[in-house]
């Protein structure tokens, strides 16, 4: 009688743990299984947003520029349409898509020659230490980084600058990443907010997103941020970057970047997309 009982009782004990080794191997592959649904819809969304944020970019220069030429009907420009930060909404296929249009000159040039805006942008965006950001920009300011081919175009295209616009055009901004000291970790954090045109020195804090506001004084935009149209600023005009936030479901979202030059509004279809930023998942804040 005793063997019989023991031997129940070692079937019942390989059973439950027979039992429990399923339970752990069904559990794990529900995991691995939502862990792949969720990369999918992830890469998805992204794909979705690079694609959509192209087009985006493009209609949202050209709103700007439309927006600052229209006028009410008593003949009188929109205010509003004439802040140099320029804001608007659309909705597509079900996604809603925020456009912010920010003028070069709210970040930093690739090409920029003082090593105190270097120092301030790896400090204040980098998170590096003052020591090691100053160390880093004197670096960088000495480093000799090659002008890109941009603007070489056939002759009287879109793609064909002047001797002047050539001189203007950025060069590859991962060219940073090969100046002694920089490391991929601060390059990542510092990428999207340098400008890959060749224009102007220094960064005008009312017209910079967020993140350079901080690290560059706060500047807020207010009246000091509207054109006035008698002061132009001639080296920068034409040269934006877009950040474009896409809701690709109630609980995802991404943010992208896209760096835009564009003749202006006499030629309203005269948009170049000169780099397109990848998109990244929405936060607080832009991502790097």
């Amino acid at each position: 009688m005793t063997r019989p009982r023991s031997q129940r009782g070692a079937a019942l004990v390989l059973v439950m743990w027979l039992v429990a080794a399923m339970a752990i191997t069904v559990a794990g592959a529900l995991a691995l299984a939502r862990d792949e649904v969720n990369l999918a819809s992830s890469r998805l969304g992204e794909a979705q947003t690079f694609v959509i944020g192209k087009g985006i970019a493009r209609l949202a220069v050209l709103d700007r520029a439309r927006a600052r030429t229209s006028t009410n009907d008593d003949g009188e420009v929109d205010q509003a349409a004439l802040t140099r930060v320029f804001k608007t909404q659309y909705q597509l296929d079900g996604f809603n898509i925020v456009a912010t249009v920010y003028p070069a000159s709210g970040f930093v040039s690739v090409a920029e020659a003082d090593p105190e805006v270097w120092q301030q942008l790896l400090s204040g965006v980098g998170a590096l230490d003052e020591g090691s950001a100053a160390s880093l920009a004197q670096q960088i300011v000495e480093t000799e980084l090659e002008a890109t081919s941009a603007g070489s175009g056939p002759s009287g295209s879109f793609q064909s600058f002047s001797r002047h616009r050539q001189s203007r055009s950025g060069v590859y901004v991962e060219q940073l990443l090969g100046v002694e000291g920089m490391n991929r970790a601060v390059y990542d954090r510092i990428r999207p907010s340098i400008s890959p045109f060749n224009v102007g020195s220094g960064v005008d804090a009312t017209v910079a997103p967020p993140e350079m506001r901080a690290a560059f004084g706060g500047g807020r935009e207010d009246e000091s941020s509207l054109d006035s149209g008698s002061k132009p600023d001639a080296a920068a005009s034409g040269y934006y970057c877009v950040e474009i936030e896409v809701s690709t479901s109630p609980s995802e979202g991404f943010v992208q970047r896209i760096w835009v030059e564009s003749r202006g509004s006499d030629e309203f279809s005269a948009v170049r997309l000169a780099r397109v930023e990848k998109p990244r998942h929405k936060t607080g804040g832009y991502s790097g």
